[in-house]
């Protein structure tokens, strides 16, 4: 089966997709190894045919970087519209700016602060504690309670199905809290969605004479015929393993998709519900990451997206990077550093949570000081 072939390229999602775009221009025939019966991995979208509408199959995915070597590099397969990113989060049956602004913070205490008024308010309200030990504490001391509790601690219970005070502080200290009105929700230079989706970039990158796609294929049903040929597996880890160690803990999504039968169903792309009364975390609304389409006027697609922990054959899709899976991952990456002829790569065969720009620039990193080497030694 891969008698032919210099690499196998386990997954069609970015890490393997670049991977193998990079060998194949240097000549080098690549066969990508994927499991489902598409390419893109989670990135997959898909025209409805009914409405037209762009469907981001696996939740919402916005490209946003700063770099301008991946910038130019991802421009190479796709233009991208004007799209920036806004969230809006529903308390009270009122909808407020995410993350928190002047905006969020001059609504929900009905106040008309500046600037500086809003920063000497929450730190009026917050609590002052120099050594936070758990999200919660953390949390509080950035905003305080009133917000943390409106707009913190039920989302994250309903993402992570955990007491804030088991997560780690270091989470909180990424909340943003901006005293300004500048609601964009990636302050990256360059953001947007591509103009014809997603799944174009994959096949514009894997549209190669020296690459060959396998799909419905289940990587370990085919391994043994490897042989020696170097492999690049962005898979999970712990399974390429057999689970040795035990399984790392995974969060997933199940989406409910629906047509509603207006135009416009909630005025932008994404609406979060921290609210634990509502069992879903966000409500997507597809055609606002299109604004330039011309999409109809009676009909709109939402997903409602539900966060659970991964159970086997799930998706995974967040690592939860318990103190039980640091342990378990060192002790597969300690594995994994000694294979002669395997490259892990990937959100699952780095358990990191990687946004998509970042993993552009894992793989070809990745290409150059490692696969390029073993192929070059063949």
């Amino acid at each position: 089966m891969f008698k032919d072939f210099d690499l196998i390229v386990v997954g069609s999602g970015i890490f393997g997709a670049v991977t193998a775009e990079q060998a194949s221009r240097e000549g080098f025939k690549v066969a990508v190894v994927e499991s489902r019966n598409h390419i893109g991995g989670n990135c997959y979208t898909e025209d409805d045919p009914e409405t037209g509408i762009n469907v981001h199959k696996y939740g919402p995915h916005i490209f946003h970087t700063s770099n301008e070597r991946i910038w130019k590099y991802i421009n190479q397969f796709t233009e991208f519209n004007n799209y920036h990113h806004r969230v809006r989060g529903v308390w009270n049956d009122r909808s407020y700016g995410i993350p928190i602004t002047l905006d969020t913070i001059n609504s929900f205490f009905n106040e008309n602060f500046t600037p500086a008024e809003a920063e000497r308010f929450i730190d009026s309200i917050r609590t002052h504690n120099d050594d936070p030990t758990n999200f919660e504490e953390q949390a509080l001391a950035r905003i305080g309670p009133q917000l943390y509790n409106a707009f913190i601690r039920g989302y994250t219970i309903k993402q992570w199905e955990k007491n804030p005070t088991l997560l780690p502080a270091s989470v909180a200290r990424r909340l943003p809290v901006r005293y300004n009105y500048n609601d964009s929700y990636y302050y990256d230079k360059w953001q947007g969605i591509p103009v014809d989706g997603y799944t174009p970039i994959f096949e514009r990158m894997l549209n190669h004479e020296n690459i060959q796609v396998f799909l419905n294929t289940d990587w370990f049903s085919v391994a043994d015929q490897a042989g020696n040929i170097p492999v690049v597996y962005t898979g999970p880890i712990d399974r390429f393993y057999n689970y040795q160690h035990g399984r790392l803990t995974w969060r997933t999504l199940d989406f409910k998709f629906e047509v509603k039968e207006t135009g416009d169903y909630q005025g932008i792309a994404a609406m979060n519900f921290p609210s634990q009364a509502v069992p879903y975390t966000r409500c997507i609304e597809h055609r606002h990451f299109h604004p330039e389409r011309d999409y109809p006027k009676d009909r709109t697609i939402i997903n409602y997206e539900y966060s659970r922990t991964a159970e086997p054959g799930d998706t995974e899709y967040y690592p939860v990077n318990t103190d039980e899976d640091k342990t378990r991952f060192e002790l597969y990456r300690t594995q994994a550093d000694q294979e002669p002829n395997v490259v892990f790569g990937g959100r699952l065969g780095e358990y990191m949570y990687y946004d998509m720009h970042q993993v552009i620039g894992s793989a070809l990193s990745a290409y150059k000081k490692k696969v390029k080497i073993k192929l070059t030694k063949q």
